[in-house]
């Protein structure tokens, strides 16, 4: 039986929604429960407001809230057409939500995920409540990456994860009240997530593969992994032990070496370690080599052999995938010569290394390529016995005989050397039978097993040229026609056969490597820099990638720094300019400010001696949008006039980075400085400020009569003002 994780609210969607108070959100407005207890309930046209203003509560009124305004805006056309209002987008711009649905909006996740990551029961709550909208999510989680990062960090430390596929603890699996199994939809947004996950969350995700991987090897394009279903599924298949030891290694290995977003790295990583052989790959930064562009390029110098580490690059790498006899190692290179891209890469470094080290030996085989590089090397690679009638006359007065004609069949196989790009057969033979495979995988090249043909010129692809398992039969046949001999002999005789080996045409740039000229392309966070190199010999291109930057600073400037390690790439910074000195941003700067940045609420009457009391109040909101506190700001001050203002500096999550509220008795200047020397860089990175201003004033009787009074709320946001 299943179990199921209850629901831990009764949200009632239909019905009164007890919806607590709001402090300083702007004005909300609200109903009564017509018995006479009253309870506040937001009018739909708050309903974005309050998700919005609200959505870091730890409370079940906020989750209530989403989980209404999923269910009349995906059940009721138009509903953002009638029913609307302001807020502040995580952007920190106020924004009207007039014809804007929020449900499947990515820009509104910021919002989800203050709601996810402050409610722990809040995914339970939603799955049973309406479930529906939250498999939406999941299955776009391509389009909803910051909801992702919720699902993450709620389950970061194993929280609802339990131990795994089949394992009852496992309350994904094991459902919710409206739907069972919703570990698959957990565990593709974790996938897609591979490279900021946990290693609990990792373990969890392996649980699925000998699950997955059988499935997709049995039912291909229809299987729940496969990459039309679900790409980040596949992508983790990719990445394991498990697929790259299955029938699709082959599939699983060369998608992983084209596809950026998945690093091959973290293949050998994974290969590694479940065979406890993690010291075999020698440095602990392999795993962020997201493709063998920088395992096989290298620094060109080629200088392990075998014994020592060299200069620390990856050439004792390279090295292993083309000389070592462990199965881990074979099955690497295996896939390697069968992946063209790969398979050219790894040519190069053979030519680089055997340009380097001996030329006799074993390592002969692409030396000697190199030397017959576009030569054409013909070799007798098998004989047969043509029989005879065993009859001659050599008289030419004697009568002569019949020969009633001879055949025979000749077999050969032979080995193709390292280099050879074209095959063709040369002997007097009526035809020929042939097939030529790649042993390390079983896979036939070409075959022609059918009927004797005329000897052919067989082109090989580019990851068999350099490939030293390619065996090559052929099947010859001779024959003699009958005829009346008047004078000669028929004896038997030998008939040979002759392979033609041509060797591929190379360049200087790939016999004595290439001279690439790098450009650097720093991305917008500076996070990580590619190197685009194009050979200036022959246009090759290629690509390095290095998401580990260094960061240092002088007094005017920050300093972003990759250094390619283990790549022929040289080292590249970059400097961010510091901001310095005093930025002030008033109301007026309306690209920096939005919202409503002043307000005022009056009544006034005349005493007529009957007592009576003036009260007036005004809210509103208003912001600093992201974008205009730099790195290395040092300071904020936020000055607003009112009776009560709360100020609020959000990340770019929607999460709290700082708040305080100040109270003014006669609704005067409110004014803070918050202390930033404490926050990095990457914390304020997309931060914003949120300014909620309320004001409220009372007047009560006790003049002379015909003497006017008058009560005034006025609310102002003065100013905001960030030094560096």
């Amino acid at each position: 039986m299943k179990k199921f994780l209850k629901t831990a609210i009764n949200i009632l969607l239909s019905g009164t929604i007890i919806a607590g108070t709001f402090i300083n959100t702007g004005t909300i407005s609200s109903a009564e429960e017509s018995q006479g207890q009253k309870i506040f309930i937001p009018f739909r046209s708050d309903l974005v407001k309050y998700v919005t203003s609200n959505a870091g509560n730890k409370d079940t009124i906020i989750q209530s809230q989403w989980f209404r305004l999923f269910k009349e805006e995906t059940g009721t056309p138009n509903w953002s057409s009638t029913y609307y209002s302001d807020y502040t987008s995580s952007t920190g711009i106020t924004l009207s939500s007039k014809n804007t649905q929020v449900t499947y909006n990515s820009s509104f996740d910021p919002f989800l995920y203050r709601t996810i990551t402050s409610n722990s029961d809040f995914i339970s709550n939603w799955i049973n409540t309406i479930p529906t909208v939250f498999e939406g999510y999941c299955n776009g989680y391509k389009n909803h990456p910051v909801f992702c990062d919720g699902i993450v960090d709620l389950t970061k430390n194993g929280y609802m994860l339990g131990g795994g596929y089949k394992k009852s603890n496992n309350i994904f699996e094991y459902g919710f009240k409206n739907k069972d199994y919703w570990d698959l939809k957990v565990l593709a947004i974790l996938s897609f997530k591979w490279n900021e996950i946990s290693t609990t969350q990792k373990n969890w995700c392996k649980t699925y593969l000998p699950y997955l991987i059988p499935d997709y090897e049995s039912r291909g394009a229809s299987a729940i992994a496969a990459k039309n279903n679900n790409e980040a599924l596949y992508n983790l298949m990719t990445i394991s032990n498990e697929g790259f030891n299955s029938t699709k290694g082959q599939e699983f290995f060369s998608y992983a070496n084209s596809n950026n977003e998945i690093r091959i790295g973290e293949l050998f990583n994974n290969i590694f370690s479940a065979n406890k052989k993690t010291g075999d790959i020698r440095t602990s930064d392999v795993y962020t080599e997201v493709n063998l562009n920088g395992i096989f390029g290298g620094d060109a110098d080629c200088d392990y052999n075998g014994s020592s580490l060299g200069d620390g690059d990856y050439d004792w790498f390279a090295y292993n995938i083309c000389f070592s006899g462990d199965g881990i190692w074979s099955r690497i290179r295996t896939f390697t010569d069968g992946d063209s891209a790969a398979a050219i890469l790894k040519k190069e470094w053979l030519l680089r290394y055997y340009a380097k080290h001996s030329s006799t030996g074993a390592t002969s085989s692409v030396a000697n390529a190199i030397a017959k590089q576009g030569q054409t090397e013909t070799i007798v690679c098998g004989s047969a016995t043509m029989p005879g009638c065993n009859k001659a006359v050599w008289n030419p007065n004697k009568a002569g005989f019949n020969c009633p004609g001879h055949s025979t069949t000749g077999y050969a196989t032979v080995q193709k050397p390292v280099g050879v790009e074209y095959i063709s057969f040369t002997s007097k033979a009526k035809g020929y039978k042939w097939k030529i495979v790649d042993t390390a995988t079983g896979t036939v090249i070409s075959e022609n097993m059918e009927n004797y043909s005329v000897s052919p010129t067989i082109k090989l692809d580019a990851k068999y040229i350099w490939s030293s398992s390619i065996s090559v039969y052929v099947e010859s046949y001779f024959q003699k026609k009958g005829e009346l001999i008047g004078v000669g002999a028929c004896y038997s005789g030998e008939e040979t056969t002759s392979v033609n080996w041509t060797y591929v045409v190379l360049n200087q740039c790939e016999v004595n490597g290439h001279d690439y000229q790098y450009s650097y392309h720093f991305d917008s966070n500076h996070q990580s820099c590619t190197a685009e190199g194009i050979c200036r010999g022959c246009g090759d291109r290629k690509s390095f990638v290095d998401s580990s930057l260094s960061k240092t600073e002088d007094n005017s400037a920050y300093i972003y720094t990759a250094d390619f390690s283990h790549t022929p790439v040289a080292p590249r910074s970059t400097r961010v300019e510091k901001s310095t000195g005093t930025y002030t941003y008033r109301a007026s700067d309306k690209n920096a400010i939005s919202g409503k940045t002043h307000d005022s609420q009056s009544v006034s009457k005349i005493y007529t001696g009957a007592g009576f009391t003036l009260h007036t109040s005004i809210s509103g909101t208003c912001s600093l949008a992201s974008g205009y506190i730099k790195p290395g700001a040092k300071s904020i001050t936020i000055s607003a006039s009112g009776s009560k203002n709360t100020f609020t500096i959000y990340n770019k999550k929607g999460g709290a980075i700082k708040t305080i509220t100040l109270i003014s008795l006669y609704q005067g200047e409110t004014k803070y400085t918050f202390d930033l020397s404490g926050c990095s860089d990457a914390e304020l990175d997309g931060a914003y400020v949120v300014i909620n201003m309320y004001s409220e004033d009372e007047y009560r009787s006790g003049m002379e009569i015909g003497q006017g009074a008058k009560s005034t709320s006025t609310i102002n946001f003065n100013y905001i003002t960030i030094k560096y």
